[in-house]
């Protein structure tokens, strides 16, 4: 299947963000700024070069002490250099209304005022974020990976926000595929956080893109992330939720994504493992559960009746023995240690290792942390 366009297309409300951009970045780049503040100054004075003059001739300082630096600053600093700088540094920006802001985020009901863009946007290519839990399962990290994978094989662009774990897995089985990922970061795009992903950001800038509507320098904040997450939500046409708990921030991208009309699914997970807490309780309550990439294509409606068990070991024709066979159904209840597996299977320690090895090979086991081996889905 070829790349899926969303063609759905939005007239901002406010045609002089595109306009005054020069502007509008350098209210955005403000010590402190907020979108709150931002769009407060905007509401006062309707355009953002009124409100830049405002600043500079001290004809509103919003009841705040910190107002006063930013007429330092905006005195000091001339707005089309902001931009020029971030261009030089590889730094695309694309404002609310021009050509290349999403179509799908400028329908939200607080879209950003701009994007900070390291790499390729998605441009018309349809939206599926993959979203759940840092602190992962070895099961939740193989199902967001291979989700990620058989979505980007029909042309979808994978959304994720480029944290530990589910993320930071989805956006490598959509690198896989050789699909385009984008990464929704809740710093500046110049920012590598968390620093042990710099790796893969450095792939996602080179066959996706890095999206922020915080500018550069920015630094990760808390409060940052539960807004980076509407902005996720926004991007995707359909939310896969892959592991949450109760309180995990996966479940605030689902409650965006059904606030704006999203279709939300969600994996179902070990019925004992609070990881899987989140996800069931979205089930429960109406969210579409997901077994294959199929499913959540037929959600959205790109497919009708999804084949059952798509990619499973028997219709991909993988001759198996016996022992492989009797092994994997020992690992149907989830990871196991080796020594568990043999006693499951009745197998010796060493039939057990010999066995395991074989359906490494074969792509169908994989060894996790602590020594313990789980069932993973046949590479296609």
């Amino acid at each position: 299947m070829n790349e899926i366009a969303d063609d759905s297309r939005v007239r901002d409300p406010n045609p002089w963000l595109a306009r005054e951009k020069a502007e509008l970045i350098a209210l955005l780049s403000l010590p402190d700024a907020t979108t709150q503040r931002v769009g407060k100054m905007l509401a006062l004075f309707g355009t953002p070069a009124s409100a830049w003059e405002a600043l500079r001739n001290g004809a509103y300082d919003g009841g705040d002490p910190t107002m006063g630096d930013w007429r330092g600053e905006a005195l000091r600093v001339e707005p089309a250099k902001i931009v020029d700088r971030l261009a030089s540094s590889g730094i695309d920006i694309v404002a609310r209304g021009e050509p290349g802001y999403p179509a799908r985020l400028a329908q939200i009901h607080d879209p950003p005022y701009a994007l900070f863009c390291r790499g390729e946007l998605p441009g018309d290519r349809v939206c599926v974020a993959i979203v759940g839990s840092r602190k992962a399962t070895p099961y939740g990290l193989e199902v967001a990976r291979w989700l990620a994978r058989g979505l980007s094989d029909q042309g979808l662009s994978i959304v994720s926000g480029g944290a530990y774990g589910i993320d930071s897995e989805a956006h490598v089985g959509a690198l896989e595929a050789g699909g385009h990922t984008c990464a929704v970061l809740g710093c500046g795009v110049d920012v590598v956080y968390p620093r042990s992903n710099a790796g893969l950001f450095k792939r996602v800038v080179e066959k996706g893109c890095l999206l922020s509507e915080y500018v550069p320098g920015t630094q990760p904040r808390p409060y940052q992330f539960p807004a980076r997450n509407r902005v996720i939500a926004g991007l995707a046409r359909a939310v896969v939720i892959v592991e949450a708990s109760q309180k995990s921030g996966a479940l605030i991208t689902a409650d965006f994504a059904l606030s704006e009309n999203r279709e939300v699914l969600a994996v179902p997970g070990q019925v004992l493992s609070p990881n899987s807490s989140g996800t069931h309780a979205l089930i429960r309550a109406g969210a579409a559960l997901v077994t294959c990439p199929e499913d959540v294509l037929a959600e959205m409606g790109m497919i009708t009746n999804p084949p059952p068990e798509a990619f499973s070991v028997e219709n991909r024709g993988e001759s198996l023995s016996r022992d492989e066979r009797k092994l994997l159904e020992a690992l149907d209840g989830g990871p196991c240690d080796i020594e568990d597996l043999a006693r499951k299977a009745a197998f010796t320690v060493r039939l057990a290792m010999v066995t395991l090895s074989s359906l490494e090979v074969k792509g169908l086991v994989t060894r996790s942390a602590g020594a313990s081996y789980q069932k993973c889905r046949p590479r296609a």
